[in-house]
């Protein structure tokens, strides 16, 4: 009976000091991986306020002023973009129409560039091809000799029309790698879901300053106007703190990069 009560003391001991190592990493956890989630949302919330700032620059320079509509905003950017990317001569001053309404814009070339460059995320592609190398001869009107040159199979037809073309001498096929970047293959969308706080799922608050010469558009967190710090709970004990997720001013940030 003793060497029962023993091994069972001691059965209770061992699941005791497993339950408190399971507390004690949980301790140390979970805190860490609340803290995370936090830095995720500060990060994407301010993120999306970037690029509303962006947008709102963009529309700015298609139309001379700011709008307090989010889904214009967007709307009229992405059909610039697009109309851009569909013909590449539709700058100048143009209309695009968007459902009933139609909108006066002025757009200067390479804008659908410097919108997907601004939005989207760069892919590098890789591309591998052979290249025909041909060495050719044209006379020398001056010194009576012949020039030896190295062309390739595109250039190859123009030195052959040359009245001084005088043969081909060799040809060798050389195989090229290059590097191009594209930002149409992860294209980067306006979504309307960008408009709200990943936190609150409030709507964004834009504003436009008039009172200096020029405007200046303001977008803010609803997170930065709370009274109070916003909070949720996080498995019982712990605290979920989203913290003030500032605002962007004239294109200036309210926090440090």
């Amino acid at each position: 009976m003793q060497d029962y009560n023993y091994e069972r003391k001691i059965s209770i001991l061992d699941w005791g000091i497993i339950i408190s190592a399971l507390l004690l990493l949980l301790t140390v956890y979970l805190p860490q991986s609340i803290w995370l989630e936090e830095e995720q949302y500060k990060k994407e919330g301010r993120k999306r306020m970037s690029d509303i700032a962006n947008a709102e620059d963009f529309y700015f320079e298609m139309t001379g002023k700011y709008t307090l509509d989010g889904k214009h905003l967007f709307e009229l950017v992405e059909a610039a973009m697009d109309s851009l990317i569909a013909d590449s001569l539709f700058t100048g001053k143009k209309n695009i129409k968007l459902g009933e309404n139609t909108y006066p814009v002025t757009l200067e070339r390479g804008f659908e560039i410097r919108v997907d460059t601004t939005f989207s995320d760069p892919t590098e592609l890789y591309f591998s091809y052979e290249d025909t190398v041909y060495c050719v001869g044209l006379r020398n009107l001056e010194s009576g000799g012949t020039d030896t040159l190295f062309v390739n199979v595109r250039d190859l037809s123009t030195y052959q029309a040359d009245e001084n073309f005088q043969q081909i001498f060799s040809l060798d096929v050389v195989t090229r790698s290059e590097i191009r970047t594209d930002y149409l293959r992860k294209k980067y969308h306006l979504d309307n879901r960008l408009l709200t706080c990943p936190v609150t799922r409030e709507p964004y608050i834009f504003e436009i300053d008039t009172t200096d010469d020029g405007a200046i558009f303001q977008v803010t967190s609803p997170l930065h106007r709370l009274d109070k710090p916003y909070k949720e709970s996080r498995f019982g004990v712990f605290t979920f703190e989203a913290g003030d997720h500032g605002y962007i001013r004239g294109g200036q940030t309210s926090w440090a990069e």
